[in-house]
């Protein structure tokens, strides 16, 4: 045994800890992708005592551009790669990321005379376009310097997990010979090859059903040159330099297709599909995704197969979720190995943060002699509750990706939520926190995530009831002055626990007030025939808020009478997503608000 596990030993650790057979190694991680190096990488810098093998089926090595999921990250990723001391060597061999930019409703018309949304400055709080060739190839390295053992072209044959505090084993291969391995810990991060996962049968669904299909081509496709330069206010924006570095999302009705650069100077180019609009067979082949785009995105579909594409790869059905990520008995499931969501606001490397992070947390509660079994049983379901409210984002959003607003709408209600909790758990190790201190936080994030589904509800049913041509220009999101800027700086700020806590339920309660606010704009958008289906449609009687009535009363006041007539979070709204028409009279919004009016007979507490 090493010095950590003595120490634990010395700790009484035999009681709630793993001890039990000898063992080779601590931990051994099975896949050397991103999830399973940086597991590696976190493990030796947080508990440089633990001795660490990375089984890895391929050897040095990797191509630039290799095809990879999880070229784009954004900010609670890029800080858990930051943690790890890779932020100089982020910056000096990939791309920093100019935010996320989309183009909704679809690819009939002209780039420059369809509806923009994104980041007009340089965001405050960073994340990347990762190269995952040139990356892993790197971190294999590293983790080399940190001290753990990397066995390339080693296939893993199988894992034996055990009950209790015996060790577990796996066997592998390598160069034709069969080895063993006895480990205390066993952590599989083997990517869709899931072996526990299959194996224990831990696989669940999320309801969310898309595919995707991507490829690489040589070269940077720049978004600016989609759009000729004569004639165009598009050239004259003033991030007009900068379009390229974004995530850029061309998307319609049930679709969306991104282009993501690379620092080896290749572009990544994909397409996903909602299976309740489109077909599989879309995303099939390469010959499927090009005669997709050349009837729905034209434009990109002439400049992207100007050129031959490098490869190519599909995935179907890609959403899943997992029973339990975290065991007593030894083992944890990382990266998608254990679930993975949608890549529309690239979570990807979010959710290796939170499940790495989370099998570390175990780990080292494993060694300190603390409780493994009720460390595993919340931060479990804690992992499948944030990938289950994560999925709603996504699940009923087919439609809302083809109307300009309401997609607009979406992308405010979403930051506003991302920043406001995951981010905010994540930045400030609250997963670290025990008993009643976790279970408040617990609750602030199940508020979240029943909100947010009020949200998509509203959004979807507006938009399937009430079609629209998206609006032309360009709208800046987050736009400054804006509770989004103030939630996305304030990823920058320290916080204890105790304030970060607190700084969450209160952005619960904001949630809850732009909600309300949500509702009434769209109520009143939509015009008195429809209001009464788009509230039917999205449960609204059902939801646990309250409308302010005086916001009712107000709703069509115009001018200065109508600036304080709105609240501050109110005024946001408006400045971010632009004054409402006024369709629905406020008589017929007050009857069908009433369930939840401030005040009212059904008001919630």
């Amino acid at each position: 045994m090493n010095n950590a596990t003595n120490d634990a030993e010395q700790a009484g650790a035999g009681a709630t800890g793993r001890q039990g057979s000898p063992t080779d190694v601590d931990v051994v991680i099975c896949g050397g992708g991103l999830a399973g190096l940086t597991m590696a990488m976190q493990l030796r810098r947080e508990h440089p005592g633990l001795s660490v093998i990375v089984l890895e089926r391929t050897s040095r090595p990797l191509p630039p551009a290799c095809h990879k999921v999880g070229e784009s990250s954004v900010e609670l990723g890029s800080s858990y790669l930051e943690r790890l001391g890779l932020k100089e060597y982020i910056r000096e061999n990939h791309i920093i990321k100019y935010g996320l930019r989309f183009f909704p409703g679809g690819g009939k018309l002209p780039l420059d005379r369809r509806m923009e949304i994104g980041p007009a400055t340089e965001p405050v709080v960073p994340s990347y376009q990762l190269d995952r060739g040139i990356l892993e190839n790197d971190l294999r390295r590293m983790v080399g310097e940190l001290g753990a053992t990397l066995i390339e072209g080693a296939r893993v044959a199988s894992i034996e997990t055990t009950r209790g505090t015996e060790a577990n084993t796996v066997t592998y291969t390598l160069d034709g010979e069969s080895h063993r391995l006895r480990c205390r810990w066993v952590v599989d991060a083997s990517g869709r090859a899931a072996l526990l996962r299959r194996e224990m049968k831990l696989t669940r669904g999320t309801k969310h059903t898309a595919s995707a299909g991507w490829f690489r081509i040589d070269g940077r496709l720049d978004i600016n040159d989609m759009v000729p330069r004569e004639g165009s206010k598009w050239h004259e924006e003033d991030f007009l330099a900068d379009r390229w570095r974004s995530t850029n999302h061309l998307m319609g009705e049930g679709y969306w297709a991104w282009i993501i650069p690379l620092s080896s100077g290749r572009t990544s180019i994909g397409l996903v599909i909602h299976e309740d609009t489109h077909s599989f067979a879309d995303v099939r082949s390469l010959k499927g995704v090009r005669a997709f785009l050349e009837e729905h995105e034209p434009v990109l579909a002439q400049h992207v197969f100007s050129t031959p594409a490098l490869d190519f790869l599909s995935i179907r059905d890609y959403s899943h979720n997992v029973g339990r990520a975290f065991s007593p008995d030894g083992w944890a499931l990382v990266g998608e190995a254990g679930a993975f969501v949608d890549p529309l606001y690239s979570p990807g490397t979010d959710y290796i943060a939170f499940a790495n992070a989370f099998a570390g947390e175990v780990i080292r509660a494993d060694y300190a002699g603390e409780d493994v079994a009720e460390r595993c049983q919340i931060l479990s379901l804690q992992y499948r509750a944030l990938v289950s409210g994560n999925a709603d984002v996504y699940r009923t959003a087919s439609k809302v990706y083809g109307h300009g607003r309401a997609m607009l709408t979406k992308i405010y209600w979403d930051n506003f939520a991302y920043w406001s909790f995951p981010c905010q758990y994540f930045m400030r190790r609250l997963y670290e926190l025990k008993g009643p201190a976790h279970a408040r936080v617990t609750e602030i994030g199940q508020r979240f995530v029943q909100l947010s589904q009020y949200a998509q509800n509203l959004l979807g049913a507006w938009a399937e009831l009430v079609p629209e041509e998206p609006i032309p220009g360009f709208f800046e999101m987050p736009g400054f002055p804006s509770i989004l800027i103030d939630v996305h700086c304030a990823l920058h700020e320290d916080a204890t626990a105790d304030e970060a806590t607190q700084t969450m339920a209160m952005r619960a309660d904001q949630a809850e007030e732009i909600l309300a606010e949500l509702l009434v704009r769209v109520l009143q958008e939509v015009g008195s025939e429809r209001a009464a289906s788009v509230f039917e449609k999205a449960g609204c009687a059902r939801w646990q808020i309250q409308v302010a009535a005086d916001r009712v009363e107000n709703a069509e006041l115009t001018g200065m009478a109508r600036r304080r007539g709105l609240s501050t979070l109110g005024r946001d709204v408006e400045r971010c997503l632009g004054r409402p028409s006024f369709q629905t009279p406020v008589a017929e919004l007050q009857a069908l608000l009433a369930p939840l009016l401030k005040g009212g007979a059904s008001a919630h507490p």
